[in-house]
């Protein structure tokens, strides 16, 4: 007789993580996992980084279980703190470097024609190609929708220079996207 596998909720996994159940730390890391892997690579362009990364955000989740309010959601609570593991890693690389001098924080547009076509493989491919500095701010800012001033906190350095980071890496991005879209129409039309 196969035993029958229940299924736990992120309250049922909290629970079970606040009272040091392994068996619910396994679950939550297990369910997880995956996610989180792809958020610590996309700032560390390296998967065993990564991964080393995802286990000491797990374990800075385990310790610190007892202050998740559930206000949010557990899957965002768990990110934020993969992300700042990921800059305190970044940060210890010495990967930023101060200001930069703004050079026109106008908003730089991405075609969306240009992209429709692209897969997402390809778009975040291109993604993990930009400078360490860009390519966290950009990450930051479009894909997990931090604000300016405190990416800024977090980073370091002014929000003027965050912004100039996020000009650079959409031009420098629109500029591969372009590039690669070109190729890929001339592959089809041979």
């Amino acid at each position: 007789m196969n035993p029958k596998v229940i299924p736990m909720t992120d309250e049922h996994l909290i629970e079970g993580c606040r009272k040091k159940d392994r068996q619910s730390q396994r679950r939550l890391y297990e369910k997880y996992f995956e996610t989180m892997s792809f958020v610590c690579y996309r700032y560390t362009k390296d998967t065993d980084t990564a991964h080393d990364l995802v286990h000491e955000g797990f374990i800075k989740v385990f310790r610190s279980i007892q202050s998740f309010k559930q206000k949010g959601s557990l899957e965002g609570w768990i990110r934020r703190i993969m992300v700042n593991v990921c800059l305190d890693y970044l940060r210890k690389q010495k990967r930023f470097v101060g200001e930069v001098p703004i050079s026109e924080a106008a908003s730089q547009s991405i075609d969306e024609d240009a992209i429709s076509g692209l897969e997402a493989e390809y778009i975040l491919e291109k993604i993990s190609e930009l400078p360490d500095p860009l390519r966290t701010v950009f990450n930051l800012y479009i894909i997990e929708g931090y604000p300016h001033k405190e990416i800024a906190e977090l980073m370091g350095f002014g929000a003027s220079t965050s912004r100039a980071y996020l000009t650079e890496a959409r031009k420098i991005l629109k500029k591969k996207l372009k590039h690669g879209l070109l190729l890929e129409r001339k592959l089809k039309n041979g």
